[in-house]
């Protein structure tokens, strides 16, 4: 394992806020996948935790807080934003030369823009909710996909 810093962008919706729960009470359930607590507090201890996220920035920010982890993140690495695809270069190109870089989101065509803008970052392709279920081949492959957030932890510490 590396000494090089290391920064993990996380997407919210699907990533780690059950938006289908969400759907299916009618708005009223906020709460997070089972496993993300937990994974959380592990990578926090060998990387600095980020959001990149798109939405509404209160509505997204009451997803994190009412459930618990908006600790996790470090405020200068939280980015929330109306259209993701439009910020993608800016908020990739911020982090070229820091250090390790990760970016887990559950659309694929997010972690293709992430990749051009920053070759450099390592793309973590989280295969759940109706955006990845829906997804047509494209050509691009991400460097890990994976189907539980707990997946991604030995990629994180062993990168």
């Amino acid at each position: 394992m590396t000494d090089q810093k290391k920064i993990v962008l996380f997407d919210i919706d699907y990533t780690v806020f059950n938006m289908k729960l969400f759907g299916d009470t009618k708005l009223q359930t906020y709460e997070v996948y089972e496993e993300v607590h937990e994974v959380l507090e592990q990578l926090k201890e060998v990387a600095d935790l980020g959001i990149f996220s798109q939405g509404e920035v209160a509505f997204q920010n009451r997803k994190l807080s009412e459930t618990h982890i908006e600790t996790y993140f470090l405020q200068k690495h939280v980015h929330i934003v109306l259209n993701k695809a439009d910020e993608m270069e800016f908020v990739m190109k911020k982090y070229l030369g820091m250090g390790k870089m990760f970016f887990v989101d559950d659309r694929l065509p997010m972690l293709q823009l992430a990749k051009e803008h920053h070759p450099e970052v390592i793309t973590i392709w989280i295969k759940r909710g109706r955006f990845a279920e829906e997804q047509e081949p494209i050509d691009f492959e991400a460097d890990a996909t994976v189907y539980n957030l707990r997946e991604i932890i030995p990629i994180i510490k062993n990168a």
